[in-house]
């Protein structure tokens, strides 16, 4: 009985990685998440362009686009209470710069978090 059970657990180890590589195989490009950093040179309630040192990107932005940024809290509340809806324009503006973690879609970049890092002199908010 031992003998069974050393060898059962013996084969479970090797096979183990086995498929858990071919697990990790099968997934879609679309869950590996990426990375751009530059400056935003458009934005609009559904897309999103930064310019990087060498490439441009254009994303696109939906309602499961999380945004941060330094002074949101206030400005979201502000718009929870005005019943207001949210729009990545209320917090990005063009010449923020921005880091963007997203997942390529094979025709789309669709981006899952945009992170301004410094806000465009332009774009200061007002109190």
């Amino acid at each position: 009985m031992k003998r069974v059970l050393l060898l059962v657990l013996g084969v479970m180890l090797v096979t183990g990685p086995a498929f858990a590589q071919a697990a990790k195989a099968d997934k879609p490009a679309s869950d590996k998440t990426m990375n751009a950093s530059g400056t935003v040179s458009a934005v609009s309630p559904d897309s999103l362009t930064v310019k990087g040192k060498t490439a441009e990107w254009t994303f696109t932005v939906d309602k499961s686009t999380h945004v941060s940024v330094s002074g949101a809290t206030k400005k979201t509340a502000a718009l929870k209470d005005a019943k207001a809806p949210t729009a990545i324009t209320e917090y990005v503006k063009v010449g923020d710069t921005v880091l963007v973690k997203y997942h390529d879609m094979g025709a789309t970049k669709h981006a899952a978090d945009v992170n301004v890092r410094i806000s465009a002199p332009g774009a200061a908010k007002k109190k």
